[in-house]
């Protein structure tokens, strides 16, 4: 999975036409778009949605916007299986670097403060006089993360993104957003 994901990934950049836009991160303007990843917890895939509005501040132009990321998987023993689930609803703020006029990079570094609920369910044979064990957890979690988009059209961008803070929200994320 992790091999294909990483070949689809450059095929892509090698497809992209080497024309200017004169693109970047716009103040009044709205970015949305799906993601994939890789969850730091192995190999499970976690699909999220992105979304950021672009304000021109003092000291530069910053993004703030919300997130959602799920992940989900199961363990198999034989006799049963465990069901893992993972959301992560949150809020973030990105700085977005200055690039030279006609750069298609949009180059950000910022943070997320989000809530994140989890869950694991035992189906099967009981384990335990009958009991069937299940377990759910959520809190507070506040990660850094730093990625990159890359226009290849006025209005659409290819996004990477790698995260890190608490374990279930860390990860390698490609995506497209759409500006709006």
């Amino acid at each position: 999975m992790k091999r294909s994901l990483l070949l689809t990934v450059a095929v892509l950049f090698l497809a992209i036409p080497f024309v200017a836009f004169g693109q970047y991160f716009e103040a009044g303007k709205s970015y949305a778009g799906p993601s994939i990843g890789l969850s730091f917890l192995g190999s499970t895939p976690e699909f999220g949605l992105n979304y950021e509005y672009g304000m021109k501040m003092e000291f530069g132009t910053i993004g703030i916007g919300g997130l959602f990321r799920y992940w989900g998987y199961s363990d198999d023993w034989g006799y049963g299986k465990f069901k893992y689930s993972n959301i992560l609803i949150g809020a973030q703020g990105n700085y977005h670097f200055k690039m030279d006029a006609g750069s298609k990079l949009d180059p950000y570094a910022g943070i997320i403060l989000g809530y994140d609920a989890s869950s694991a369910t035992w189906t099967g044979a009981s384990s335990y006089y009958g009991f069937t064990p299940s377990v759910s957890s959520g809190g507070l979690v506040l990660n850094a993360h730093g990625g990159c988009r890359y226009w290849i059209s006025p209005t659409l961008a290819i996004v990477g993104s790698i995260g890190y803070g608490s374990l279930s929200y860390g990860a390698l994320d490609i995506g497209v957003d759409f500006k709006f």
